[in-house]
């Protein structure tokens, strides 16, 4: 199988960079737009107003002409409308925890799709946590509840001798998220209604050290192993969770059902000092905490600095350094790691990059995901 090969595009953090001959769509057989949003003064009452809009402006406008640049580009390559995204979690709850509100939001999601020639949708909810008035419990019920009735929509909007659309998801790195301060979970996925009703799952398994977990020690990132750690806190642990599950969440998931999420980011922190550079060295944030795009970790540190790269087998992780300049991040080493024992030994659907805005000119980490994949399938 070819397995899937994706990518989400975030006009928002494009700046400059159009979606047109510049993006090499020939690498990837699924694109993302990403996000649509959840307008809750259409539930209100007013049916000529969507619930599901395309942000404002020009940023907007991008979203109603991806699919058919997607698809002018590579013709055997799916667009699919994301909706929800950072900073949206609290919209995204106000639907899900109120099953009055799902068919609405199914409807008009599946309308905009149509109207614009969208392939299928994906629910990216980064940070599920219940509202006040409902519990955990409860919240994870509603979720698998509204993925049934939006799979049963799609099996009836497809009646209409309409190309089913597909319908996906983006989840947190384990399938039950812990609470920091309560040892009762914050929330824990409804696996069956996941493995069910989707199409596949994104597992973002990313940011396992960063400086709002670690302020002060740097820390592998985005590491697929974790021997410091007893294998806890990385890429591969967190697709073993997935898979086998944790506590009384143990129901299987078949293992080609997940996508392995692979950022192309990282995150710097200050050395206390420069002699000692290794993973957990001692260190405080820098850029305020703030995330980093490959492309720009590229022109603005590795590029013009002497620095050295390092390539850490036993994490299967990599970070860079510059006197006292520490940035833990992931490269063709790291990608290409992730990727290739992602399918041979996890057997995993594919991969999906977070976020394509973010590589570079010479789409480094793109061909590098690619060509890891196709040399993992003809060299299993």
């Amino acid at each position: 199988m070819p397995g899937v090969k994706a990518g989400y595009w975030i006009p928002a953090m494009a700046g400059n960079r159009e979606f047109d001959g510049t993006i090499n769509a020939g690498l990837f057989n699924h694109l993302y737009a990403g996000f649509a949003l959840v307008n809750r003064d259409g539930f209100a009452g007013n049916i000529e107003q969507s619930v599901i809009v395309f942000p404002p402006g020009n940023v907007g406008k991008k979203f109603e002409t991806f699919p058919n640049a997607v698809h002018d580009q590579n013709p055997n390559s799916k667009a699919l409308l994301s909706i929800g995204g950072k900073g949206r979690s609290d919209d995204i709850a106000y639907v899900v925890s109120d099953r009055n509100r799902h068919i609405r939001f199914i409807d008009d999601s599946i309308k905009l799709a149509r109207k614009f020639n969208y392939d299928g949708l994906d629910l990216c909810w980064l940070d599920p946590r219940a509202p006040n008035n409902i519990n955990p419990d409860q919240l994870s019920t509603l979720l698998g509840r509204l993925l049934a009735r939006w799979r049963e929509a799609l099996d009836e909007d497809a009646k209409e001798t309409k190309p089913k659309l597909l319908l996906t998801a983006a989840v947190f790195h384990h399938r039950v998220i812990p609470g920091l301060a309560d040892p009762n979970p914050i929330f824990s996925y409804p696996i069956q209604d996941l493995s069910d009703n989707l199409d596949w799952i994104n597992v973002l398994a990313i940011d396992f050290y960063i400086p709002s977990n670690s302020p002060h020690h740097t820390g592998p990132v985005h590491a697929w192993r974790n021997p410091a750690n007893l294998n806890l806190r990385c890429g591969s642990a967190s697709i073993d969770n997935w898979i086998n599950g944790i506590g009384t969440n143990t129901v299987k998931i078949e293992t080609n059902k997940l996508v392995l999420g692979l950022p192309f980011y990282g995150y710097e922190w200050t050395l206390a000092d420069n002699r000692q550079h290794d993973f957990f060295a001692d260190a405080n944030p820098a850029n305020e905490g703030f995330s980093l795009e490959f492309r720009n970790i590229q022109a603005h540190y590795i590029n013009i600095n002497a620095g050295r790269r390092v390539n850490d087998d036993a994490y299967g992780a990599s970070y860079w350094r510059h006197e006292t300049s520490w940035i833990g991040y992931d490269d063709v080493y790291s990608i290409a790691t992730k990727v290739g024992e992602a399918f041979r030994g996890k057997h995993l659907g594919g991969y999906i990059a977070w976020h394509l805005t973010a590589d570079d000119d010479q789409w480094t980490l793109s061909n590098a995901a690619s060509k890891a994949w196709d040399d993992a399938i003809n060299n299993p």
